[in-house]
């Protein structure tokens, strides 16, 4: 059991990081529910070429996450990162976690970076398939805002949301217009 107050071991890191690499593997792998693409289209290929950076934050950590996506951000090596939070956030209260760490983001004028969530209590669902439920642990996905519209209105085009419901639809703005 990985102590939640301390730095994780190398071994704990390794266990989850391949934990999160299986996860990883879900994700890239296409899927009839998603019209054949894989449940996240993109993440294949960020992971092969070594653009997919892998962080750990624990519960009590001496290094802040903001400090952890800020070395991220200055290090072009990665285009991406998954941050495994182990910190117990609670499934009625991982929204709010979300929208706090994207407004800090703000007030620290990295408002170009956003974070999107995944808790595995999550049950989106398309066609039955809940992608979110087979997270390892509560995910953190750090990306660049403009990556993530540019990902978003390229999928707009295809089959991808067919099979998402009006309500998934509306929640993701798959109809809406860009600005």
């Amino acid at each position: 059991m990985i102590d939640k107050t301390k730095s994780a071991s190398l071994s704990d890191r390794e266990k989850i990081f391949a934990e999160i690499d299986k996860y990883i593997d879900f994700l890239a792998t296409p899927n009839k529910a998603f019209s054949g693409f894989a449940p996240c289209p993109f993440v294949y290929a960020e992971r092969s070429s070594g653009k997919l950076k892998y962080e750990i934050q624990l519960f009590g950590d001496p290094t802040s996450i903001f400090v952890k996506i800020e070395e991220w951000d200055e290090d072009d090596a990665y285009d991406s990162m998954i941050i495994a939070h182990l910190g117990d956030v609670r499934w009625d209260e991982q929204k709010s976690f979300q929208h706090y760490l994207n407004k800090e983001l703000r007030l620290r004028k990295m408002d170009y970076i956003k974070v999107i969530c995944f808790h595995p209590e999550d049950t989106f669902s398309v066609d039955e398939v809940t992608p979110r439920t087979k997270a390892p642990y509560y995910l953190i996905n750090v990306a660049y805002r403009d990556v993530l519209a540019k990902a978003h209105e390229s999928l707009k085009s295809t089959k991808y949301f067919d099979n998402f419901t009006e309500e998934n639809r509306k929640y993701l703005k798959v109809d809406e217009e860009k600005p």
